[in-house]
């Protein structure tokens, strides 16, 4: 059970803050649940305790696997899908299973595709969406301002996309070198 004023991530929704447990009425029954009131969305939702696992709601990270995330962040992206709604519908996915691995690869992939070339807006969103997550979900974990955590996170992003190289798709010709003896 989550105590009163800690945090959990939510997945789509992000970082939330248990503002209470209390007992409410599903039906018939009373039941636990949790207060949330997520900061980024200004939203306050009502979760039954036990459908937490369902929801794929979890703690924050710990400040080591914070850490450890952030050195997965610099790593070179996967390859990149090119057919944007294949892309976009994998990263929507990534973002709703709550795992901040998956969050992380969100990122990376779409901060290092803006780089080749322009996102739609609703891959800028996705974008911003993960990016603010781990901003906000190391913020805490690290116990640091959120304007430093953004500074690592844009440069730890950076250093990702200077990894990862564009796939060339023209066949290479083979051109054997002269022999000395022709010449």
């Amino acid at each position: 059970m989550y105590k009163q004023n800690s945090y959990v991530v939510y997945p789509m929704y992000g970082i939330c803050k248990v503002l209470e447990i209390n007992k409410s009425k599903v039906g018939d029954n009373l039941v636990d649940c949790y207060v949330l009131h997520c900061e980024t969305e200004n939203i306050t939702v009502k979760v039954p305790v036990s459908r937490v696992k369902d929801y794929r709601i979890r703690k924050i990270v710990s400040k080591a696997t914070s850490i450890e995330f952030l050195e997965l962040l610099e790593c070179k992206p996967d390859d990149i899908e090119n057919n944007w709604k294949v892309r976009s519908q994998i990263n929507e996915e990534k973002l709703k299973s709550g795992e901040i691995r998956d969050t992380i690869e969100v990122a990376r992939t779409l901060f290092t595709r803006n780089k080749l070339k322009e996102l739609s807006a609703s891959e800028k969103r996705l974008y911003e969406k993960a990016y603010i997550f781990i901003v906000h979900e190391f913020s805490i974990a690290l116990k640091k301002d959120r304007e430093e955590i953004e500074d690592m996170v844009s440069c730890a992003l950076e250093k990702s996309a200077k990894k990862f190289k564009v796939k060339n798709t023209e066949k290479k010709v083979f051109v054997p070198k002269k022999n000395k003896k022709e010449d």
